[in-house]
């Protein structure tokens, strides 16, 4: 039953380690082992010595076709297709605290800063992640017309969002784990084209997401711990439910960051989804097994628009999707401190026009170092 237990937290734990590349990546960093990792997206490592650790990495942002791109362009104009992360931590029984930062390119005028807090409580059972993107940049890209031709205008573009997350784990098979996150989110800028001649554009959203795990337990030779997961995503100002700071400016420099000019809404657009998944992990001397079959329920609702020039809104219908998908987790141990790892997941969350099946993999090796003062 423990073993079935340690095992479930432990994949658990560690699938959301990306090298902290990522906005929600950093909540179990205080917790995490030294390590080296080298994967299709990530490398970087962590050192200490039970109690001061740190980490340095990268984590690749470039479009699926050149997934794994650090660098790339030609000369003169070089992208940094990744995401730079650098952390330090205290630890201890009591209280665990960690300093981490981000910094993510977006072009050559526009980068974000990612500050965050982690905060370990209650022998890590509390674990708290805030970090807070910041994006500012007085011309963080190059407007052209229809035609193609630029056009020179002062623009002021900023950009803030946070990524809170709170796990608790309670020690009750029961119901074991809860996780929360919190999203907010807001972009815009002040287009100077002349003194007389203004435009203003401006985004935001907010979300949450809830996680409770329960019935934490062993059928067979198979830990089980299902989970209920509530998302809720909704664009407070303009069609964008999941702003964030940098967004649309790294892909779109012809056409950057359109936001419609400034829709309001008597009837906010939103998404909420609510799905079943089980946790399942298998292991043996060698092998780690961990799958996540899910089945939900998703609504979208486009909104309504505030009336303007005396015509009537249009109110949008609420589309229904059924949601699934199967992410699954593989770890093979031939000796206790290397380790290879494959990861998979197929589901039916693709754009209009995609093939109904969406899939997403990665692959790659972790290197489990001794710890810096010699202990294991």
């Amino acid at each position: 039953m423990m073993f079935a237990v340690t095992v479930s937290l432990l994949i658990t734990s560690v699938s959301a380690f990306g090298m902290y590349g990522d906005r929600d990546s950093w909540i179990d960093f205080l917790v995490h082992g030294n390590q080296f990792r080298a994967r299709m997206d990530q490398l970087g490592f962590v050192l200490g010595n039970g109690t001061i650790k740190g980490t340095f990495g990268f984590r690749s942002q470039a479009v699926p076709t050149t997934i794994g791109s650090i660098l790339s362009g030609e000369t003169g104009k070089v992208d940094l297709d990744t995401t730079i992360s650098a952390g330090i931590g205290y630890t201890s029984d009591i209280i665990g605290v960690g300093l981490g930062y981000n910094y993510t390119y977006q072009n050559a005028r526009l980068g974000v800063h990612t500050p965050v807090l982690m905060i370990n409580a209650l022998n890590n059972n509390l674990r708290i992640a805030v970090p807070v993107q910041i994006a500012v940049s007085k011309n963080p890209f190059n407007k052209v017309d229809d035609s193609g031709i630029p056009i020179n205008t002062e623009t002021d573009y900023m950009g803030i969002s946070t990524d809170v997350q709170i796990r608790y784990y309670t020690g009750i098979d029961a119901f074991n784990q809860i996780r929360v996150y919190f999203r907010y989110g807001q972009a815009g800028y002040k287009n100077k084209i002349t003194d007389d001649n203004i435009e203003n554009y401006f985004a935001q959203s907010v979300g949450f997401q809830a996680r409770f795990y329960f019935l934490n337990t062993t059928v067979g030779n198979v830990g089980i711990n299902p989970f209920v997961r509530v998302d809720f995503n909704t664009a407070l100002v303009e069609e964008n439910k999941t702003v964030r700071a940098g967004d649309a400016i790294k892909y779109n420099e012809g056409n950057p960051f359109v936001l419609n000019n400034k829709k309001e809404w008597d009837k906010n657009p939103y998404d909420v989804k609510a799905e079943f998944v089980l946790g399942m992990s298998a292991s043996s001397d060698i092998v780690n097994f961990y799958l996540e079959p899910s089945l939900g329920y998703k609504a979208s609702y486009k909104g309504k628009e505030k009336s303007s020039g005396g015509a009537p809104a249009t109110d949008s219908k609420i589309s229904h999707t059924l949601s699934w998908g199967a992410y699954t987790e593989l770890y093979i141990r031939p000796v206790q401190d290397l380790e290879w790892y494959f990861e998979m997941d197929v589901n039916n969350s693709t754009t209009t026009g995609q093939p109904p099946v969406k899939f997403n993999a990665t692959t790659g090796i972790t290197w489990y170092l001794p710890s810096l003062n010699g202990a294991q």
